[in-house]
């Protein structure tokens, strides 16, 4: 197995809609096929994003129920006997059935990756303990922000090579419309209405860090000083997606309210909007961030980790507190006090600044060099 293209597995709880997800499956379609051939092992379902892998990746679901699973670590290692050269994981839970299935380690080497802020449960003795010994397992560990990683420095839970490779996003992809008049032509083929009004989205599962359900109340405050202010939600999915759906229909500015649904393509949604809010409590780097500042759509983003990585200061939007109702509130009301002009303007300077530090091409050679490096095939990056 020291020849030829190099067999990785990666290990996921599904490939739902998250931006995780998403960018996993980006990941493995763009490296090159002739370096990587990857398979991807689903602890429960396959989920939405499994249908854009490219053609010929084999997908595993294991169809895991709730609870601890001996099972399932059995599963994943009779899966191994396929052949791979390294076993890449993506959150805890698919780090504790690797670890099982591989002996520690000892069978595949290990790769992994946080891709999330930790909650107060994080902290908790049982998961700092938890991942202090599993990291003992891996030959690498990586987050999506340098915050993230300082973050789980601060936790005392660290690794001799825990490196941060920041997410990248596809500026071809996610670009803005050409013009006022394309944008207005655009809104009307998804029913909106008139051309000046301004829309504030979101673009999220329904999780309760996402806080969606604090978004709407602080919209419907502002609305009321404004009839021209709408809020579109793009996104499905999640424990919270009825009770959100519900104040959504309560609502008494209902009516200025839209939910798309699931976007399998969310490129156009995001064209449409005049601000993307991001009052998530918990990230571990926003994609929706990245890709709102690659269409030239500013960002008010919570004060969460890698905000501050990916947003500068009249680059791509706004970073606040925005812990509470309150805060959320009064930091809406103060960009859509800013001229359109000048929020046109943080935009632009927006996508320029992804275009320039967070390009796809960087994150994807960072990947190929990790997983190269934890395969035995070249050294560890510095």
């Amino acid at each position: 197995m020291n020849n030829g293209p190099l067999r990785i597995l990666e290990v996921v709880d599904t490939l739902d809609g998250g931006g995780m997800e998403q960018q996993l499956v980006a990941l493995i379609n763009r490296l090159d096929p002739a370096r990587f051939q990857f398979e991807v092992c689903c602890l429960r379902h396959a989920g939405v994003n499994a249908v854009k892998l490219a053609p010929g990746i084999p997908v595993h679901p294991l169809l895991k129920a709730e609870g601890f699973q001996v099972s399932t670590a059995r599963q994943m290692r009779a899966l191994l006997k396929r052949g791979f050269h390294v076993v890449h994981t993506h959150n805890l839970s698919p780090l504790i059935y690797a670890a099982l299935a591989t002996l520690g380690g000892r069978t595949v080497p290990l790769f992994h990756g946080e891709h999330s802020q930790f909650t107060p449960a994080e902290f908790s003795p049982k998961r700092v303990w938890q991942r202090r010994l599993l990291y003992l397992c891996t030959r690498a560990v990586h987050t999506v922000s340098s915050g993230q990683r300082d973050e789980l420095l601060r936790a005392g839970v660290k690794h001799r090579r825990l490196t941060a490779i920041v997410n990248g996003v596809d500026i071809d992809r996610f670009h803005p419309l050409p013009d006022k008049a394309a944008r207005a032509a655009a809104r009307a083929r998804m029913g909106f209405g008139s051309p000046n009004e301004i829309w504030v989205g979101i673009v999220a599962r329904f999780g309760a860090f996402k806080r969606h359900a604090d978004l709407i109340c602080a919209f419907e405050s502002v609305a009321a000083a404004n009839s021209n202010l709408r809020l579109l939600i793009v996104g499905d999915g999640g424990p919270e997606k009825e009770r959100v759906l519900a104040l959504m229909r309560q609502s008494p500015v209902a009516a200025r309210m839209h939910w798309t649904g699931y976007q399998s393509d969310p490129a156009p949604c995001y064209q449409v909007l005049d601000i993307l809010a991001v009052p998530s409590s918990n990230e571990g780097l926003s994609n929706t961030t990245l890709e709102a500042m690659a269409t030239a759509v500013p960002v008010l983003s919570n004060d969460i980790c890698g905000a501050r990585e990916l947003i500068a200061e009249g680059e791509g939007g706004w970073v606040r507190d925005l812990t509470t109702i309150a805060q959320l509130t009064a930091e809406l009301q103060k960009v859509l006090a800013l001229d359109e002009t000048e929020r046109e303007i943080v935009g632009a300077r927006g996508r320029a600044r992804v275009a320039t530090q967070f390009s796809w091409s960087a994150m994807g050679r960072n990947y190929a060099d990790w997983l190269a490096a934890c395969a035995g095939r070249s050294a560890f990056p510095a």
